[in-house]
């Protein structure tokens, strides 16, 4: 059949129209509308399908007149359609095959089928609309929102509503947070007179609690400084008289050393010559036992072959045990080390105990060096485990000078230790006190001075307020308090370390006191960092193993031997093959006697 022309076309509709007009009144309801659908298409639509189709066409939502006939089919057949292949789509989301799927499913659906005209809001009304708000949802439920198309006229109603609550909504949250703002002022108000009456009676209690608190602090302090002075006088004393009796003992020990040992480095000279000697008579015993046949003769010469080795090994434990009251009639560190490991390596018989008083000797010497390394590093740990080496090893008396002045090292040292937790306890508060004053207390401005000086600054940089204003108040690596923690006393220059104490020894720390708790701190710690610093320049820095490897003898021994020369064992065993080879006049034996002496690893 071929296209109907718009005459014939408008007559058909007409017939149609006037077949389903059962009652004439030139127009047609929903149901007929669905009957009159459902006679062309097999099954049709739903009834709120069609209602969604003829609020769509149509002017009127219950009626449909002969021109509206041929949209509103066209509605319907487009409407018909899609459910076809929607409902297809809702199988495929239906796994369970229970003819339902989620919410979040079908909003997916609605979503993908409006693309950007969906809307939230709607859906969000639609899902509250539902009888059963959150159970599955069946394919009817949502058909109509699914074929629905919007019209421009929609969108545009939609935004309009949309703005319209927007604006409801700014409206009610400015009315709301007006009220919460004048509400929160007149609290305000009321905080503001009660927290002013409360900070100004607080302030009195802190001012009188910190004034008492500060009186306790400064008594404690002064009796915990009248503890350690006490008891620094009274170890000092113990020390001194230690020293004393120790410095007889000493005397009376190396006079008895001397008288002992006097003929040490001439027996050893000889036992070296006698080595030498017997050396030479092996050889030469050797020498015929390669060339002798006789069996007797041979017999005799094997013999007096182990009769010179017993002699040889005995000079040889003769010679190391003189060479080693040689080392401790010297005191030397290092040829007492070397002269006890050759002692022990060949296990020479202990027959004067020299070996034990070697090693109680070098523990004193080793002691004496860690102790002065300590002292001159200066740090609190390392002097510790020195001092408590030394007394555990019993090396009090002889020691007793060094210690004196590690103890007092020790004390100044735990000082500036406590003054730099003081520092690094102070609140924030007592820090911004100090800045906070626009025309600073000529006390607190000298003070901050003196500290600025010591941590590097030039004085003229701290004569303007505001310039010492800025350094207090910066933070991190260049913040005020860690600067005081990481000063060093030792890279502080003398020049301005004098400057420092002339600027501080016009203050009584009572007077800072008074006027700044912050400001008192800081003077007591550059008051402690200036006098570590004099007593640095004063004492020197003390040579360790490295700088000066001669260990020295005792304080009452220094002065005579100030100027010996450190003594290397390998040096020691190259002049003695020399002397061999001199008096002997044979290059072999001078070979043989180097080969059998150990010397020291470098």
């Amino acid at each position: 059949m071929g296209e109907l022309l718009p005459s014939d076309r408008g007559e058909v509709l007409k017939h149609v129209f006037n077949q389903y007009d059962r009652h004439g009144k030139g127009e047609l309801s929903p149901l007929e509308v669905q009957n009159l659908h459902g006679d062309i298409r097999m099954g049709g639509i739903s009834y709120p399908q069609v209602l969604a189709s003829m609020k769509y066409v149509c002017g009127s939502l219950d009626c449909c007149t002969l021109e509206e006939l041929h949209d509103l089919l066209q509605e319907m057949d487009r409407r018909y359609f899609l459910v076809q292949d929607l409902r297809w789509e809702f199988s495929l989301l239906d796994r369970e095959h229970k003819d339902t799927i989620t919410e979040h499913q079908a909003m997916w659906m609605v979503q993908a089928m409006h693309g950007k005209n969906f809307s939230k809001r709607k859906w969000a009304s639609f899902l509250q609309l539902r009888a059963v708000p959150g159970s599955p949802l069946a394919f009817p439920e949502i058909e109509v929102l699914l074929c629905n198309v919007k019209s421009s006229l929609d969108v545009l109603q939609e935004r309009e509503e949309e703005e319209r609550e927007r604006r409801e909504r700014l409206e009610h949250e400015r009315l709301r947070q007006e009220e919460e703002r004048r509400e929160r002022e007149r609290l305000e108000r009321l905080k503001d007179e009660e927290r002013r009456r409360k900070e100004e009676a607080k302030q009195r209690l802190e001012e009188d609690a910190r004034r008492k608190m500060m009186e306790e602090e400064e008594e404690r302090r002064h009796r915990q400084q009248e503890l350690e002075e006490e008891e620094r006088r009274r170890e000092e004393q113990r020390l001194l008289e230690l020293e004393e009796r120790g410095r007889e003992e000493e005397e009376r020990r190396r006079q008895e050393e001397l008288e002992k040992y006097k003929d040490a480095e001439k027996i050893v000279n000889e036992t070296e010559l006698e080595e030498a000697d017997i050396l030479e008579r092996l050889r030469v015993v050797r020498e015929k036992l390669q060339t002798e046949t006789d069996g007797r003769k041979r017999v005799e010469l094997q013999e007096e072959e182990q009769r010179l080795l017993r002699l040889l090994r005995d000079l040889k434990h003769k010679r190391i045990r003189y060479k080693l009251k040689v080392a401790i009639k010297e005191r030397d560190r290092y040829k007492l080390e070397y002269s006890v490991n050759e002692f022990k390596t060949e296990k020479v018989e202990d027959v004067d105990m020299d070996l034990e008083k070697a090693e109680r000797l070098l523990r004193e010497i080793t002691s004496r060096d860690n102790l002065r390394r300590a002292v001159s590093r200066r740090e609190i740990e390392e002097l510790e485990k020195a001092i408590a080496t030394i007394k555990r090893n019993g090396l009090e008396v002889q020691l007793a000078r060094e210690l004196i002045e590690a103890n007092v090292i020790l004390t100044r040292l735990r000082k500036i230790q406590r003054i730099r937790s003081e520092i690094l306890e102070l609140k924030q508060s007592t820090v911004a006190e100090i800045r906070s004053y626009q025309k600073p207390p000529p006390v607190v401005h000298t003070v901050m001075t003196a500290t600025f000086l010591i941590l590097g600054h030039k004085e003229k940089e701290t004569k303007d307020w505001k310039t010492v204003q800025a350094l207090v108040g910066k933070t991190g690596k260049d913040g005020l308090k860690r600067r005081c923690l990481e000063c060093d006393a030792s890279k502080i220059p003398m020049e301005t370390a004098r400057r420092a104490r002339q600027l501080l020894e016009k203050q009584e720390l009572d007077e800072v006191r008074d006027v700044s708790a912050g400001a008192a701190t800081f003077y007591v710690f550059t008051f402690a960092m200036v006098e570590e610093c004099f007593d640095i320049d004063e004492r020197g820095p003390l040579p360790d193993e490295e700088t000066n490897p001669t260990s020295g003898p005792s304080p009452g021994e220094k002065a005579g031997k100030a100027g010996r020369q450190r003594v290397d064992p390998t040096k020691m065993t190259i002049q003695r093959s020399r002397q061999v080879v001199t008096n002997s006049g044979t290059a072999a034996v001078a070979t043989e006697l180097r080969n059998k002496t150990p010397t020291r690893k470098k």
